[in-house]
């Protein structure tokens, strides 16, 4: 019985931060300008960022994680003025890397996990994340950036409460035992749901084509990005990224599936569509 009240007061603390958070958030995306946008983001990267490297680094303060956080906002702010560099820029901040790595080491054994750890924090998530800044300059870009969160966000929920109620094969127990096939089905029929809602109401120049094509798109690489974010955790032994939004772990939680399937949705409708 204590167990089960336990679960509700979880239930009920997870909700009510998300009833408090995400109508700011949308707020943030439908009315800030541009470049205070930009900012927003640039301190959601700096925090998902930071969360990475510490998964790596004990303690997290040493020097080689603030290299990478400021190459990941430099590579940011590439993206937003100057998109075309960012290839560029990411052959120069792997340079910058391993000369760092050259004349900073300590165990000549541990250089090339400290080179890779480095690297892949500036061209995971700073790369993937500031696809929302070419989404948001897109027609329609506010919408679309709302229906990115809706469908990775709406599939996360679906696969949780489908998998805890039906879930009896397991999708990837190696990386994430409570992960199951009926949660990932879930997940995508929670997804195709969110496409539906949004193509009847604020997305309505979306063909039916789209909603399928987005919602499998999304709905897939956006579980797997969940995944790669868990194996990176349990590579490093912990549950959570961090504690920052109570009851729901930290912003490298939240923003895994999102950091894979936004690059998609903005190739998808500059490109493909």
């Amino acid at each position: 019985m204590v167990w089960f009240q336990g679960r509700n007061k979880i239930k009920a603390s997870r909700l009510l931060t998300a009833a408090i958070l995400l109508p700011i958030l949308f707020a943030i995306i439908w009315f800030l300008p541009s470049f205070f946008f930009f900012l927003f983001i640039c301190l959601l990267i700096f925090r998902v960022q930071y969360e990475f490297y510490r998964l790596f680094y004990d303690p997290p303060e040493k020097k080689p994680i603030f290299l990478g956080l400021s190459l990941g906002l430099w590579l940011a702010a590439i993206f937003y003025f100057k998109p075309g560099f960012a290839g560029i820029a990411l052959m120069l901040f792997l340079m910058i890397i391993l000369l760092y790595t050259l004349f900073n080491f300590e165990d000549i054994k541990k250089t090339m996990t400290e080179s890779a750890i480095l690297f892949m924090g500036i061209a995971y998530l700073p790369a993937f994340l500031s696809h929302l800044f070419l989404i948001r300059d897109l027609p329609e870009g506010r919408g679309l950036i709302v229906l990115v969160l809706l469908m990775t966000w709406g599939g996360d929920a679906g696969a949780y409460y489908v998998g805890r109620a039906f879930g009896k094969k397991k999708l990837c127990p190696r990386v994430s035992p409570n992960k199951t096939v009926a949660g990932a089905v879930g997940g995508l029929i929670t997804t195709f749901s969110t496409g539906i809602i949004a193509k009847l109401t604020f997305l309505t120049f979306l063909s039916w084509g789209d909603v399928v094509a987005l919602a499998l798109l999304l709905g897939i690489f956006g579980q797997l990005g969940d995944l790669c974010e868990s194996m990176l955790k349990r590579a490093a032994g912990v549950k959570d990224s961090s504690a920052i939004i109570p009851s729901h772990g930290g912003l490298f939680d939240k923003l895994d599936s999102i950091s894979f399937a936004a690059p998609l949705l903005y190739y998808y409708m500059a490109f493909l569509r």
